[in-house]
């Protein structure tokens, strides 16, 4: 092998490392904005079950139970850094009284270092969004 062969497959080698390294961040990138976003629906899913059952509290203990895991107020962050304006609570009233959680303007942080906006363009396009009837708990009469 000549001396200017060596040199040629160094420059490929590392434009294909540079290639590779490249796809790896993006596939690990695309796994943790997938996985913020199924923590974020479990958390919500949770937090609704929660507030249909507790709806006495109003929307306040259902919103510290996606931030905190609790319906009490904390000084830590928030789960996954988010905020009380991410997240959205109301209960409406109709034939059936339902709450309804929103988490809204989340933003996944991303390894790679080329694509600063990309998890705000992957994951506020579709805001994670749960409803779930109040349950009314009936109180039972001795008679």
């Amino acid at each position: 092998m000549r001396r200017n062969q060596r040199g040629q497959s160094l420059i490929e080698g590392t434009l294909v490392m540079l290639v590779f390294f490249a796809l790896l961040l993006g596939v690990v990138d695309f796994g943790q904005v997938l996985f913020a976003h199924q923590s974020l629906v479990e958390r919500a899913r949770a937090a609704v079950r929660w507030g249909s059952l507790h709806p006495e509290g109003g929307p306040e203990p259902v919103r510290n139970m996606v931030l905190y895991g609790r319906p009490e107020a904390s000084t830590e962050g928030g789960y996954l850094g988010l905020r009380a304006d991410n997240v959205l609570v109301s209960y409406r009233a109709g034939d059936v009284q339902t709450v309804h959680i929103e988490v809204v303007n989340f933003e996944a942080p991303l390894f790679a270092p080329w694509w600063p906006g990309m998890a705000h363009k992957l994951m506020n396009p579709r805001p994670v969004s749960v409803t779930a009837p109040v349950v009314v708990q009936a109180e039972s009469k001795l008679l």
